[in-house]
């Protein structure tokens, strides 16, 4: 343990190599087994970073990339004999360009600080989750976050113009392109954007900006069905446009479960409708928003397609409607433990692969209620389970029950957004082609031979030790 802190502490100073008595004070996150690495490395730049990973690959010594520690897959999980590699120093804002409609940040820089400070130039980054105060934008390239704006601006993988990475071997490859149209050679930032730190690690991003909208609105609007939420898609889409922001749909367990929670606002509408959809907007000026939500939302009430709705008279109701989508962590605050799944299917199988599930579910574990909610608009499902521990430690059991249902829709994938980590990694046949999954192989071969970078994520490859 004293060589391998030494053998980081030369690079990066030891006040920023943690060993067990710091790394157990420090918070997991989402991933339980984040903190069961021998050290932890906190490299202030690329340069220090490309040493670490030179020494590291001497050794045969794993490395851990951690962001935010939002992650939902156990991407983060390290272990005795592996060093995690922190990027918390790496923190920097370090250009903006509003004419050009970029920025260029560190990976350690959290998606809510970028926000900020692109606000008062009236610009924005495209993707937006709810873990915006404690996820990183490392972490989003990470993982290809996607989000609550897909709709409009697309997943992180739209977003990002350029990157800066450093492979296995140590070398520090330039790919922060900040043009918006570049053709030359092969755009190989997009080979690092959802590989998980599994190909090499990201230490700049150079990120595509929006203008904000001048007015943005959202309506809760309640349909007797989930069987309703394509046609009322369809029909938001042909009735906005590009204005359509999100369209986010809550089953009806999951709407009670997060507004009943304490200190939850007036409820926006009432309990015991079929299914609950958020539908934002934007456009020139507040008023002519929620005209054009309340000549959306009329005829569908008038066929009986839409059973109640509210649209947002101020920006605290606004919020409220949002909370009750994006508190999904009210399910932990119920149980003593949550799982969660993220799938994607074809728009109109959503309703169907729901119901299904549910009616698995009340055969299989009587009692067992699935928190179903997610982007409908981009055909992607979150499932929670609230669970008891010794229920957590036969997840195999709730395992089969999301991807034997999914199996049943031709068009589907066990991760819409959150990535495979080690949680999907047995899955990953299930949604991947043989020949594709071989082809991931090889070039995770090619670029980390001796598998360096975060072992056993997203591919079942053996994990590094002592040479």
């Amino acid at each position: 343990m004293t060589n391998l802190k030494d053998l980081f502490a030369a690079i990066v100073g030891a006040d920023h190599v943690l060993t067990a008595d710091r790394l157990s004070a420090r918070d997991p996150g989402y991933c339980t087994d984040a903190l069961g690495a021998s050290v932890l490395v906190r490299p202030a730049n690329s340069a220090e970073l490309s040493r670490i990973c030179k020494n590291a690959r001497a050794h045969r010594l794993g490395l851990v990339p951690h962001g935010g520690l939002t992650g939902l897959v156990n991407g983060t999980a390290s272990h005795p004999g592996e060093a995690i590699v922190s990027f918390e120093r790496m923190s920097q804002i370090l250009h903006i360009d509003a004419l050009q409609g970029v920025a260029v940040v560190e990976p350690g820089v959290t998606l809510e600080q970028l926000q900020a400070a692109l606000e008062p130039m009236g610009l924005m980054i495209g993707v937006d989750i709810p873990s915006r105060g404690s996820c990183t934008n490392g972490g989003m390239v990470s993982t290809n976050a996607g989000g609550i704006q897909v709709l409009r601006y697309g997943m992180m993988r739209q977003n990002v113009l350029g990157l800066e990475v450093v492979l296995a071997d140590g070398r520090i490859l330039d790919l922060t392109n900040v043009l918006i149209k570049n053709n030359a050679g092969y755009d190989l930032k997009q080979i690092f954007i959802g590989s998980e730190g599994t190909l090499g690690l990201v230490t700049k991003i150079v990120v595509k900006l929006w203008p904000v909208p001048a007015g943005t609105c959202c309506a809760l609007v309640a349909c007797q069905s989930s069987d309703d939420l394509p046609g009322l898609f369809d029909h938001a889409r042909s009735s906005f446009g590009a204005d359509l922001m999100s369209f986010e749909a809550m089953w009806p367990e999951y709407y009670q479960l997060t507004t009943s929670q304490p200190g939850f606002d007036r409820l926006p509408l009432p309990w015991g409708h079929g299914v609950y959809a958020i539908v934002e907007v934007c456009g020139t000026s507040r008023s002519d928003i929620e005209a054009r939500l309340a000549a959306f939302i009329e005829p569908k009430i008038e066929t009986g397609t839409v059973v109640d709705a509210v649209i947002a008279q101020s920006e605290a109701e606004r919020r409220t409607i949002w909370r009750s989508r994006e508190d999904s962590d009210s399910i932990d605050r119920v149980s003593d433990t949550s799982l969660s799944y993220d799938v994607g299917l074809q728009l109109a199988d959503l309703s169907s692969f729901a119901k299904r599930l549910g009616e698995r579910c009340a055969i299989q574990i009587p009692g067992l209620v699935p928190y179903v909610f997610g982007h409908v608009g981009d055909g992607n499902l979150h499932i929670m389970f609230a669970i008891s521990e010794s229920e957590f430690a036969q997840r195999e059991i709730y395992d089969r029950l999301i991807y034997d249902t999914l199996s049943e829709f031709s068009a589907s994938t066990i991760s819409a957004e959150h990535g495979i980590g080690l949680e999907k990694r047995p899955f990953l046949v299930e949604s991947v082609p043989p020949d594709t999954v071989a082809a991931m192989g090889e070039l995770k071969q090619l670029l980390d031979p001796f598998n360096t970078f975060n072992p056993g994520k997203v591919l079942a490859t053996v994990s590094v030790g002592p040479s």
